[in-house]
């Protein structure tokens, strides 16, 4: 699996045509559904994306049980732009994608995740 990004313009369905691919995944899929807004920073996106996980062992965290993560982030484009023309929240879903970790905000420490959809 991939990730994927839907691309159009306002009302034109995007959401609801994911929104209910999603609910037909079944019992095997656990589903993260992110909006993101103006006010969205790194560390809130962060703490969203670790609530569904659990930790595995050492550094390694994943679903529970055997199931697969879909991170679902809506309004991908509302995050603000900061003084350095970077927005924080798509430079943690770049980390993410690849290199499959982020860092423990407190510990400084590498989380792993694994057994998400696109492995």
């Amino acid at each position: 699996s991939r990730p994927v990004m839907l691309v159009g313009s306002a009302g034109s369905g995007k959401t609801v045509m994911i929104g209910d691919k999603l609910r037909g995944l079944g019992e095997d899929f656990l589903v993260a559904t992110i909006p993101f807004n103006n006010y969205t920073t790194s560390a809130m996106l962060q703490n969203v994306m670790e609530k569904p996980l659990e930790k595995k062992a050492g550094r390694n965290y994943g679903p529970p049980g055997t199931k697969k993560l879909i991170y679902f982030i809506d309004d991908m484009n509302m995050p603000a732009v900061d003084t350095y023309g970077t927005v924080e929240p798509h430079t943690l879903v770049r980390q993410h994608l690849d290199y499959r970790h982020w860092y423990d905000r407190q510990k400084l420490t590498l989380k792993e995740v694994h057994n998400r959809s696109e492995e």
